[in-house]
This record gives C-alpha cells, sequence and structure tokens, in this order.
C-alpha cells in the first residue's frame, strides 16, 4: 500500500488533471449512457411504413402508420449517399466531427444573434434535431424553450454515446417531418416528386433538403418558387466548398432548366392500393412480419400483379353483366399447386364500392359451397373401399329419420343406375346424399377437418348440416375450397398456402412457410378424381356438351351453387395451377335467373388460360398422372361389371390392378334388362322396358323408415295418404299389418295408407321374411 502510493505521489501535477479529466468524463459519460432514457425506447419501437411488393418487385402498397402518416425505413447504405451529403451540408457540416454539440456553432450562433439583436442562426446539430424528434415521443415536455433547448443537448450527447454516426443520421434521416403526413426522405421522394430516391435529379436532392426548415413554406406542391429559391441558395454553399465537388460530383453542374424541371412535375403522389384484400390478410396473419425499425420493413409477396388485374378485370365486366341478377360482387384466389404461393386474391369486384360492401372479404367470406364439395365426398369414398365401377342409384330416396328428406337433381329428374365417375361428374344430388348416408357424417367431418375446413367446426358447423353436407349446404370460405381443391392435383398432398416470399429487415430473414405437405388421400384416389373430373363425356347427363369447359390442357373443374340461389362458385385446376371463383353478392339475395354457374366457371376456365399462355404439350404444361394400382378395363356402361354378350353398351373404366375375377354383367340377360330391387320405383315411374330382380334383395321397407313423423293439415285436399313401398322379397305376394288391418298386396309392392292422425304400427312379411316399424301423424 505505501508502495503504491509513493508510486501514485510520483506523478507530475498536470498527469494528474489529465488522469482527473478522463475519469470526470468517463464517469459522466458512463452516466449518460446508462440512465434511463424512456423516449428513446419509444422512439426504436415506433412503427414504420411497410412496402409491399409484388413477386415481380412492382409495388403495391406502401402501409400507412399512425393517422395516415407515410414513414418508410431504409438502411444508410441503401439510401443515396448525395441525399445524405446534402443533408449534412444544409444542417449539420461538422456532423462527423462533434460529439452531438457543435461547439463551435453554438459560439457563432452567439455571436450573430446578439450583434444583430435578432435570431440569424441556429446551432441545432443533426444530434439536437434527432433528440428534438425523440422528445415529441412524450407529452412532458419542459415550457421554457432554453430548458427545452438545454436537454436536447444533453439527450444528444447520450445518442452519440449510444450509436455511431452513420446510425444516428440513419435515424435521422428517416424520420424528419415533412409535413403532408410524411416523415423521412424516402416517403418525401414519393410524395412531392412521385419518385424513389435514387431517381431524384440533383435539383431535386435540394429541393427536398430545404422542406424541413419550413415545411408549409418550401414544399414544392404549393410554393415552388420559394421551395427553390431556398434550393439554390443552399446548392450554392454546397457547391462552394472544394471537397463537395470531388465527393459529390453529380450534384455539380445544375441548370435553369433543370431547377424549373424539378418542380414543373410536382404532384402529391397518389400511393397504390392495390390487392387490397390480400395485403390486409398478410399483414393481420403473418406473425413474423412486425414494422418497427429492426424488423422487416419491406415484403415481397407470391402474388402477380399483372395476373392480379386481369382476374379483377374478369370480375368486374362479369359483375356489370350480370348486375342485374343481384351479382353485385364476385372473389377470386390462385394458388401454385407445388409451391402453395398464392398467386392473386380479388376479394371484391371493387374495394373502395361502399353500396356492395366491397371491402368484405369474399375469399373469406362463408357461403354455401354447393356441388363444389362432391369431390371431397367421392374421394373419401374411394378411400373407404367404394370402386370407380360401383354403381349408384339416382332414383327416389327417402333419406329422412323423422321427418322426410328426399334430394332433388338439379333438373328434377332421376337417372337411375348410374357409374362413379358420371355421378360425380354429372354432379348428381341423390347418389351424393346416398354416399354420405353410407360412410357417416361423423366420419366425413373429420376428413374435412383434416382438409382444414376449419369454418365447419361449432354447433352449426357441419354435423349440424345433417346428410345436406354432401350437397354443400354447410358455409365454407372460398380459401378454405381452393386449398382443399388442390389436393387432387397435388396427387392427394395438402401443401401449406404461402404469402410471402420474403421480407426484408435487418436480418432479411425468410417468411415463406416451410413446405410441409400433409398426405389426406392416397396418390390413387387423387388421380381417379382428376381422371373423373376431366372427363368431358362424363359431364354428358348434367351440362351436355357445353364448351365451358374447354381449355386445350388438361384441367379439371367442379362448380356449385347455393340451395336457395344466394351464390354461385366454381373450381379449376391444371396440374400446376388451381383456380376458385365465387359471384354473387353480401347481402344474401337470391341471385335472379339461370345465370347458373357457367359465369364463374368461365372466369376459371380463362384465368388458367392466361396462367398457361404460350405453353403446350411440349414446353411444360403437365398432365395428371395416372393411378399406379388400377388399370383401365372395359366394363359393362350400365352395371359396372365384366361386360358379358348381351351387354349392349361398354366403357373403360379404372379397375383395381390386382382383381382379376370380376363378375361377368348380371343384369343384361337374353336382351332384357334386370333390375335389381332398388329401382322399382323408378323403372315403375317410367315405364321402362325390362325387369325388377328381387331374387337377391332381402325384403325392406323403403318408405316410411321407422320413427317417421308425419304432419296432417286439414286444408290439405286429395293428399291424405302415406306412401308406401317395399323391395325384395323371395314371393310376389306381400303380407300387411297395419294396426289392426290385414290386406295382400302383389308386385310391385307400392300402395298407400290413409293419413290419420295418432301413432301407427306397420308390419310386412313375405315368405319367411319381415319387417315391423312404427310412425306418427300428428
Amino acid at each position: 500500500m505505501n508502495r503504491q502510493a509513493a508510486e501514485l505521489s510520483g506523478i507530475k501535477p498536470h498527469t494528474k488533471k489529465i488522469i482527473r479529466v478522463f475519469l470526470a468524463f468517463a464517469v459522466f459519460y458512463a452516466l449518460l449512457r446508462l440512465t434511463p432514457y424512456p423516449e428513446l425506447k419509444a422512439f426504436l419501437n415506433r412503427s414504420c411504413s411497410t412496402r409491399i411488393f409484388d413477386r415481380n418487385g412492382n409495388l403495391v402498397q406502401v402501409i400507412p402508420v399512425e393517422n395516415g402518416v407515410r414513414r418508410e425505413y431504409f438502411k444508410i447504405d441503401e439510401i443515396p449517399k448525395e441525399i445524405a451529403g446534402v443533408f449534412i451540408q444544409a444542417e449539420d457540416s461538422r456532423f462527423y466531427s462533434h460529439f452531438g454539440v457543435d461547439v463551435i456553432a453554438i459560439a457563432r450562433a452567439g455571436f450573430q444573434n446578439i450583434t444583430t439583436h435578432r435570431r440569424v442562426s441556429g446551432a441545432s446539430t443533426i444530434t439536437m434535431q434527432l433528440a428534438r424528434i425523440i422528445a415529441a415521443q412524450s407529452a412532458n415536455q419542459p415550457r421554457n424553450a432554453f430548458v427545452r433547448k438545454l436537454l436536447e443537448a444533453v439527450n444528444a450527447v447520450r445518442l452519440e454515446t449510444r450509436f455511431g454516426k452513420n446510425q444516428i443520421l440513419e435515424y435521422y434521416l428517416n424520420s424528419l417531418p415533412f409535413g403532408f403526413r410524411t416523415e423521412g426522405v424516402a416517403s418525401a421522394a414519393k410524395n412531392f416528386f412521385s419518385s424513389d430516391m435514387d431517381m431524384l435529379t440533383p435539383a431535386q436532392i435540394f429541393c427536398l433538403a430545404v422542406i424541413p426548415r419550413r415545411p408549409a413554406a418550401y414544399n414544392p406542391i404549393n410554393n415552388p418558387e420559394e421551395c427553390l429559391n431556398a434550393a439554390k441558395e443552399l446548392e450554392k454553399n454546397f457547391s462552394g466548398k472544394t471537397q463537395n465537388k470531388k465527393h459529390y460530383p453529380l450534384l455539380t453542374g445544375i441548370t435553369g432548366d433543370d431547377w424549373q424541371s424539378a418542380v414543373s412535375k410536382r404532384r402529391v403522389y397518389n400511393y397504390p392500393i392495390q390487392m387490397p384484400h390480400l395485403v390486409r390478410y398478410v399483414m393481420n396473419n403473418q406473425k413474423a412480419i412486425t414494422h418497427s425499425k429492426n424488423a422487416i420493413t419491406s415484403i415481397k409477396l407470391t402474388a402477380d400483379l399483372n395476373l392480379q388485374h386481369y382476374v379483377e378485370g374478369l370480375i368486374s365486366s362479369n359483375v356489370k353483366r350480370y348486375y342485374n341478377k343481384r351479382i353485385s360482387n364476385g372473389a377470386v384466389l390462385v394458388i401454385d399447386n407445388k409451391s402453395g404461393d398464392v398467386l392473386a386474391w380479388v376479394g371484391s369486384a371493387d374495394f373502395f364500392n361502399e353500396r356492395d360492401r366491397g371491402q368484405i372479404d369474399g375469399v373469406l367470406a362463408r357461403n354455401q359451397p354447393g356441388s363444389s364439395m362432391k369431390p371431397f365426398l367421392y374421394a373419401l369414398a374411394l378411400e373407404k373401399g367404394f370402386s370407380p365401377v360401383t354403381v349408384l342409384a339416382d332414383v327416389p330416396v327417402n333419406f329422412g329419420t323423422e321427418e322426410i328428406y328426399i334430394p332433388q337433381n338439379f333438373n328434377n329428374m332421376f337417372n337411375g343406375p348410374v357409374l362413379f365417375r358420371h355421378a360425380l361428374a354429372s354432379s348428381l344430388n341423390i347418389p351424393a346424399v346416398y354416399l354420405l348416408w353410407r360412410l357417416g357424417i361423423k366420419n366425413y367431418t373429420d376428413y374435412l377437418m383434416r382438409l382444414q375446413f376449419n369454418s365447419l367446426q361449432g354447433e352449426r358447423g357441419a354435423e349440424a348440416a345433417g346428410l345436406g353436407l354432401a350437397l354443400g349446404n354447410a358455409p365454407v370460405s372460398l380459401y378454405e375450397l381452393v386449398h382443399a381443391f388442390s389436393i387432387f392435383p397435388n396427387d392427394g398432398n395438402l401443401i401449406p398456402l404461402n404469402f410471402v416470399i420474403s421480407g426484408y429487415g435487418e436480418d432479411k430473414r425468410k417468411a415463406r412457410n416451410p413446405i410441409e405437405p400433409d398426405r389426406v388421400i392416397s396418390s390413387d384416389t387423387a388421380r381417379i378424381i382428376c381422371s373423373f373430373l376431366s372427363d368431358p363425356a362424363a359431364r354428358v347427363i348434367a351440362f351436355r356438351s357445353s364448351s365451358t369447359f374447354n381449355t386445350g390442357f388438361p384441367v379439371i373443374f367442379k362448380t356449385g351453387t347455393a340451395n336457395q340461389y344466394q351464390s354461385i362458385a366454381a373450381l379449376g385446376a391444371s396440374p400446376e395451377y388451381s383456380v376458385g371463383v365465387w359471384m354473387g353478392n353480401f347481402n344474401g339475395e337470391t341471385v335472379i335467373g339461370k345465370t347458373g354457374s357457367s359465369v364463374p366457371a368461365l372466369i376459371a376456365r380463362d384465368t388458367l388460360k392466361y396462367l398457361h399462355k404460350g405453353k403446350d404439350a411440349h414446353s411444360g404444361t403437365q398432365n395428371f398422372s395416372e393411378p399406379e394400382s388400377y388399370t383401365m378395363a372395359k366394363v359393362c356402361a350400365l352395371s359396372g361389371m365384366r361386360p358379358a354378350e348381351n351387354c349392349p353398351s361398354v366403357l373403360y373404366e379404372y379397375i383395381p390392378a390386382d382383381e382379376k375375377d370380376i363378375q361377368y354383367c348380371t343384369w343384361h340377360k337374353n336382351s332384357v334388362i334386370n333390375y335389381p330391387a332398388e329401382y322399382q320405383g323408378w323403372f315403375i315411374a317410367s315405364k321402362r322396358e325390362g325387369t325388377i330382380d328381387n331374387s337377391n334383395t332381402p325384403l325392406s321397407v323403403i318408405t316410411p323408415r321407422d320413427g317417421f313423423i308425419f304432419f296432417a293439415n286439414p286444408q290439405t285436399l286429395g293428399d291424405d295418404t302415406i306412401p308406401v313401398e317395399v323391395i325384395g322379397g323371395s314371393e310376389d305376394q306381400l303380407n300387411v299389418f297395419y294396426d289392426d288391418k290385414q290386406f295382400t298386396y302383389y308386385r310391385p309392392f307400392k300402395f298407400f295408407l290413409p293419413l290419420e292422425k295418432g301413432v301407427h304400427s306397420l308390419t310386412v312379411t313375405n315368405n319367411d321374411e319381415g319387417e315391423t316399424l312404427s310412425f306418427t301423424v300428428e
């Protein structure tokens, strides 16, 4: 201890003073750096405008922050050095040589102001001006001007202890207020000169640099001459310094024409508002995207602005054409099947149309999809053991339990036996309801949840819809429909959708979702559905030989109409792209007339044609793949069985490759068609040629069903009976026991019972078979 004291005592007095000054400065520096600066924290967390671009770099939107202010943010190395140089010269020429407070400038300003008895010049440095901008984040500022100035100086030094010069300059240039709800040089370049920063002329740069001094007086929109005079004075001072000419040669030699040109085309910039529904969705749902200066301030969408404009034109023109049919809006979603990229998102015909509620997003709005849901049902049926050669009965069937539910086809006709392919492609209703009845609503609902139909959750969801779910009477969104429909060209895989290619911030980190497909159905099932939906011949029952679906390249289509005709929809896909179109109105009003789902189908078709423009079979357009575990074989066009010698018509259909012992057709015998018993009612109603084969069908009451409830209407005239239909049985005589009465009927077993109030019992017997049920009339 004594030795150390002796050593210190040997230091020369002036050296001790230097050490003390250094220690005092270090303590002062530490205090300034470490003391809380809450206004700075608020400033750094302040929102900045996000620039939205399409996948090709076209500007889509610049999102305003609070009070509609545009505050774009750029890194210092992204701001042209000429702009930074002019602002430094205009506001703080010794910026890189002081510690936040310019003592020389303070002395000069004080001398000038005292000698002239008025304020001639100021001494605020760039750092002090930044400190003033930061202080504005707080409502508790000193009222005394001197105290505010002193506090600015202290805070400027605090900023210098925390940040380097370039970082301070970056914050300053991005935060300068220019008036007109504009902050920062990037937004000012757009707002006053309709230009990006790197496209400003030298004269415009000088004009830009004087606006913050007096935004009301020097803005080139309202006061071009005052702006030019101040800019010329600044340019004169700037060019008078040799080092500026050396470092900024592009800012020299400005002519009179250059000055006039700088403000001759002045106008307030109209910021683009494109893809409004998609941008709103992305900004609300992309959790990785924030707005602070240290996060993402520029987003590149997966969408294509040219495609967006094309699709918007299709929707707009068709809405105008069918507006008198109560079609006042439409929506389109287009995705890339392989990447999951959303390529176009049109939420309405006109976002700014308040009368037709254009800000509602038709891509997300829930509407009844109608028959466009049927492909998912048929796919599940194939997964659960049904076959492409399964024959479905398109006949009147009562699927009700307590209440009668007999679905109808769109044309109120019944087609009898129909192969799987034709039932789906022609969108027949009875076969679809039959499939759901066989598969079970719970199983189908669980499957739809895997397809991410989240709209179907809850009390009013899928299970509440009952068997009508097969016909699409439960509302879902177009977003969910298109996403789910993409499993068919994607070999049964559900791929996450991507909206953002990249978001650029401090680390330029990626915001794209990883592709993690979920296999929902087998690839063979997906390929078979594609074959069904791309087969023009299979659509003939419903659409005849319509040219609506003709494209010149492989494509699948499915259309749908809400059960009360409030809206119409269409889904289309090629191997590369999927498209969904919805049209109708946001008021729930019924569409007038027979516009049909061909209108959205045409839009889907034209969109796919646009996407495939210039492609052909030899230049990139793919074909739908063939199922690997199936082979094409000849089958009877009526029964779906192996053709026998009496089968008049055959066609090719997929059969399991390992299924060798396919039964020969039993429907065609000796040139007579023997229909199964389930076709009895349809057969009799149409007086068809042939017979009904009851030999292999057990006795069964088709209608009424056990537990049915009928309602007697005293005002009803004539129709006061209950129809009864029984099929099967080995004998042609049916014994009927109705309450305490007994009857005998002969084939066909169709008869009527009186409509009498009360609980009734019905028993039918045929040889050693029988069935008993009860029903109620109220």
